[in-house]
């Protein structure tokens, strides 16, 4: 156990309180935005955490090789179709036998948003306790980069390729955070690796969440690998990705989304694309399409977050 800092904690270092437990060279691409996000996430969380997953990039890591492990945690390997529902069963049987533990069900945006969206819903309308983390990298990396239902307007995967047919993805991006904060659950947040002391206060905001029922993060994690992004740069993409308001940082209890940071002036959304080669075909028409898109969605977080300043429970017959 690190020795905890007296004072008020205000930096990130004062909320890494556990060791890392995974070892020092670890099977993920240079640059992996995923491999900062899964040692980041027990160091603030703690060691003790039981971690269940599916087939992804974590995948190979958390699972380990041959017989060999790459980390101390607990681990239990699922199916896409049933990441929520084992992790239902984990939490419910940790309840059962009275033992105190936080049970985190960690995916990519293939499970999340996609092929495990169904039990996922299911679990957040049970209100069942555990975090679900989603990393969204958006698209199935791990088999072939091709887009997942989070993929934006515009890029190029294997599977909406730019070419003489194609010219990238037609349709836009879901918002997975806001269906789940939708669900009204205890705990739903988005975060990313630019602003780690942000991810830090929602990871322990979920934990505490979790003690009434669901918690959800919805983290943004670059994959250079399947993006066409320089190693050196996947944080500046997170902060790009802040500051253009692509993915904007928020957080939502019961349902009441809060911005959690604003930005006052974003920038285009160009400012962001410019460095991601999966956006390089995209001329002007296409970026203002994005663009629209952006700023739609930020409205929309915008418009909820005042109307939840403005808005009053209801008053019951007896009072």
């Amino acid at each position: 156990m690190i020795e905890k800092k007296k004072g008020k904690m205000t930096k990130v270092m004062d909320y890494l309180k556990h060791e890392d437990p995974f070892s020092k060279g670890v099977a993920f691409c240079p640059g992996c935005g995923l491999e900062l996000l899964i040692r980041f996430i027990p160091q603030v969380l703690g060691n003790d955490i039981v971690i269940t997953g599916t087939p992804s990039c974590s995948a190979p890591v958390l699972l380990g090789q041959n017989s060999q492990s790459w980390h101390k945690l607990s681990y239990f390997g699922t199916l896409m179709t049933g990441a929520a529902a084992n992790a239902t069963g984990l939490a419910r049987y940790y309840r059962k036998a009275g033992i105190e533990n936080t049970v985190v069900c960690f995916n990519g945006d293939g499970t999340a948003a996609d092929i495990g969206f169904g039990n996922l819903s299911g679990a957040a309308e049970r209100n069942e306790p555990f975090i679900y983390i989603c990393y969204d990298n958006e698209g199935y990396m791990n088999t072939g980069i091709q887009k997942s239902g989070t993929t934006p307007f515009g890029a190029t995967t294997t599977t909406t390729p730019f070419g003489s047919a194609s010219k990238g993805k037609n349709l836009r991006r879901m918002n997975l955070a806001l269906k789940m904060a939708m669900h009204k659950i205890p705990y739903a947040a988005t975060a990313t690796l630019s602003d780690l002391e942000d991810l830090a206060k929602k990871l322990l905001k979920a934990k505490e969440a979790k003690k009434r029922g669901f918690a959800f993060i919805h983290v943004f994690a670059p994959c250079p690998t399947g993006w066409g992004v320089a190693p050196e740069n996947t944080i500046e993409v997170c902060r790009r990705a802040v500051k253009t308001n692509y993915f904007p940082l928020w957080e939502a209890e019961n349902g009441k989304i809060k911005m959690t940071r604003t930005v006052r002036k974003p920038k285009p959304v160009s400012t962001y694309t410019k460095i991601i080669k999966k956006f390089n075909h995209l001329n002007e028409a296409d970026l203002q399409i994005l663009q629209d898109d952006v700023d739609y969605e930020y409205c929309i977080l915008g418009g909820l977050s005042v109307l939840e300043a403005e808005c009053q429970l209801p008053v019951s017959a007896e009072d």
